[in-house]
């Protein structure tokens, strides 16, 4: 694999794995385009079942970290946080991309588990 450019990516920014008190919480983190502003942040709390658009902060400027937030209810139990960013390219986060043995370009949704109590 040549590698001649990073690749769009989402992260959540809470320590692995998270532990959250039940009840209104705000999730927040970063999304990052090589080639562009980022235009959308979604996310999952049902594996991927489903995607809601997260809100996104200034400044968004085109090949920065750009920081985005949603709330959410949580619930007690185990979870699990998914997201995924769109440039203004219509680049998205993809759900696969092909396995090389030192992870190069590795970009999909990565499953953050959050535990409530």
């Amino acid at each position: 694999m040549v590698l001649r450019q990073q690749t769009i990516k989402s992260a959540v920014a809470l320590p692995w794995p998270a532990t959250l008190a039940a009840g209104r919480q705000r999730v927040r983190g970063f999304a990052w385009s090589p080639v562009g502003r980022i235009s959308r942040v979604d996310y999952s709390l049902d594996r991927g079942a489903t995607w809601r658009p997260a809100e996104l902060r200034e400044p968004n400027i085109p090949r920065a970290w750009t920081r985005w937030d949603f709330e959410w209810d949580a619930r007690p139990g185990d979870h699990v946080i998914l997201t995924r960013a769109v440039d203004d390219r219509g680049t998205v986060q993809p759900p696969t991309i092909p396995w090389n043995a030192q992870g190069y370009g590795y970009n999909v949704p990565v499953s953050h588990p959050v535990k409530v109590v």
